[in-house]
C-alpha cells in the first residue's frame, strides 16, 4: 500500500504574493470564528457538537467564502469540528476544561489546498487557485498565484504532492506538502536487527551479526529538564504578577517552542544516523517494541510510577522516534516491525534463557544480573537480544545473537547538541 511523507519549505514571496497570502490567511481566520460561533450556539442550545460537515453550510453562507477555493474555505469548518470533539473528550476527564476559543481578528491562519486547488509545474512552481472576490479586491489579472518554494529537503522523484498547507510565520510563509509515495521494494536478503526503546538509552540495538549499538539519551533528558525548570520559573513569575489569574505568556510559548525544537532535532539526527548504519550493515528488517499504551495501566489511567521516572518517560517522544524510523528505513527498503516487548528487559536472561524471576535482578544504573549463569549486562541490551530471539522464533543462542562476544562489539553514541558521535566503538 502507498505511504505518505511530508516536506517543508519556505515560500519565496514578493510583495504581491505576500499580500495575497496574508489576505487569504485573514479570511481563513474569519471563517474559523464564524464556524466556531455557530458550534458554540448549537452546543448551548442543544447540548450536541456539530460535525465539520454541518459547519460547512455555515461557512458557505458567509460572505467571505468566495475569497478562497472550495476545499480551502471548508478547512476551517473541519478544524472547528475536530477542536470541539477533542474538547468533548477532554471534558469527560476534566469538567473545568474550556471550549475552543476565538482567534484574534488580525491573526493569520493556515490555508489548506487539495489537488483541486493547486498545480505543480515542471519547474517546481506551485500555481494556487484564487477566489473571485480576492482577484477583484486585489485587481489581480490572473487566475493562478505562482509560488516558488525553497525546500528544506529535496523532493523524491517518485513522490506526488496531494495536499499543501501554507502556514504564516513571523513575516514569511512556510509550506507543508503531503506526498504519496509508491510501495517500497522491501529487501528479502540481509540480517535482522532488534531495538529496545527506552529513556536513558533511546535505542539499544542488537543484530544477527552480534554488533551492539547504544544511543545515550542523557543529554536529551537533561535539556528537557532544563526547559521544564525554566518554564516553571517564568510561569511562577507570571502568576505572581497577575495574582494567579494568568498562567501563560509569550515568553513561555517561545521557551516551549525552542525546547521542543531541540528535542525534535536530536531525535531526527538519531533516527537518520541509525538508518544509515542499517544500510551499511545490509539490514532487511528492524524489530522494535510496541509501546502503545505502555504508559497506562489496565484501567486506562496512568501508571503509579515514581515522580522522576514518570516525568522522564512521559516526556520522552518514543512514538516520534518510531514514526521517524518507519519512513526513513522504508526509503531504503528496510521494513520496520513492531512486536510485543513484555518481559524482554528483565523477564528473561538472553544468555542462558532463565525465566525464574527470583534469579533475575535489575540492579543499579539499568544493569541486569542473572543469578542462574552469573552474567551481568546492560538491561536494554538484554531486552534487545530477547526481542531478536522472539522475532526469529528460536531460543537466544550465543552464536546467533552475539551474547558471548566481548565489549569490543559495542558502539556507544552520544549527543553533543549537534551530532551523534561514537565514543566507544569496535
Amino acid at each position: 500500500m502507498p505511504r505518505y511523507e511530508c516536506r517543508i519549505g519556505r515560500v519565496e514571496a514578493g510583495i504581491t504574493t505576500h499580500w495575497m497570502l496574508s489576505r487569504m490567511a485573514l479570511v481563513a481566520t474569519k471563517l474559523y470564528n464564524t464556524a466556531l460561533w455557530e458550534a458554540r450556539r448549537q452546543w448551548v442550545e442543544t447540548g450536541k457538537i456539530p460535525s465539520g460537515f454541518d459547519l460547512q453550510k455555515v461557512v458557505l453562507a458567509s460572505s467571505h467564502h468566495d475569497y478562497l477555493p472550495a476545499h480551502t474555505y471548508q478547512h476551517p469548518a473541519h478544524q472547528v469540528g475536530m477542536a470541539f470533539r477533542s474538547w468533548f473528550r477532554l471534558r469527560k476527564k476534566d469538567p473545568t476544561a474550556n471550549p475552543p476559543g476565538f482567534r484574534k481578528k488580525q491573526m493569520l491562519s493556515s490555508t489548506l489546498f487539495t489537488g483541486y486547488g493547486f498545480r505543480l509545474t515542471e519547474s517546481g512552481t506551485f500555481l494556487l487557485t484564487i477566489g473571485k472576490k480576492l482577484r477583484g479586491e486585489m485587481s489581480y489579472p490572473q487566475r493562478w498565484l505562482p509560488l516558488k518554494v525553497a525546500w528544506n529537503t529535496p523532493l523524491p522523484a517518485d513522490g506526488r504532492i496531494v495536499q499543501i498547507e501554507i502556514t504564516p510565520r513571523d513575516g514569511w510563509f512556510e509550506i507543508h506538502a503531503k506526498m504519496v509515495l509508491p510501495e517500497p521494494v522491501w529487501k528479502t536478503e540481509g540480517q535482522v536487527i532488534a531495538v529496545d526503546l527506552g529513556m536513558r538509552n533511546p535505542i539499544a540495538s542488537v543484530g544477527e551479526d552480534g554488533q551492539v549499538d547504544l544511543y545515550k539519551g542523557g543529554a536529551i533528558l537533561a535539556a528537557k529538564r532544563y526547559w521544564n525548570k525554566e518554564k516553571a520559573r517564568v510561569q511562577r513569575q507570571v502568576m505572581e504578577r497577575s495574582s494567579d489569574r494568568k498562567r501563560s505568556s509569550k515568553p513561555l510559548a517561545r521557551m516551549a517552542k525552542r525546547g521542543g525544537a531541540q528535542t525534535k532535532h536530536a531525535i531526527h539526527a538519531m533516527s537518520t544516523d541509525f538508518t544509515q548504519r542499517c544500510v551499511e550493515r545490509n539490514v532487511k528488517e528492524v524489530v522494535v517494541g510496541d509501546l502503545r499504551g505502555i504508559k497506562k495501566g489496565a484501567d486506562g489511567k496512568g501508571k503509579g510510577w515514581a515522580d522522576k521516572p514518570s516525568q522522564n518517560w512521559h516526556q520522552f517522544p518514543s512514538r516520534m522516534l518510531v514514526a521517524q524510523l518507519g519512513y526513513k528505513l522504508a526509503r531504503h527498503g528496510i521494513r520496520l516491525v513492531e512486536q510485543d516487548e513484555r518481559r524482554t528487559s528483565r523477564g528473561r536472561c538472553s544468555s542462558c534463557g532463565c525465566t525464574d524471576r527470583a534469579k533475575l535482578h535489575r540492579v543499579h544504573r539499568g544493569m541486569f544480573l542473572c543469578g542462574s549463569c552469573g552474567r551481568v549486562q546492560n538491561a536494554d541490551i538484554n531486552g534487545a537480544r530477547n526481542q531478536l530471539a522472539r522475532y526469529l522464533h528460536r531460543e537466544a543462542k550465543e552464536a546467533s545473537t552475539g551474547s558471548s562476544r566481548s565489549l569490543a562489539d559495542l558502539s556507544v553514541h552520544r549527543w553533543d547538541g549537534h551530532l551523534w558521535s561514537t565514543v566507544v566503538a569496535a
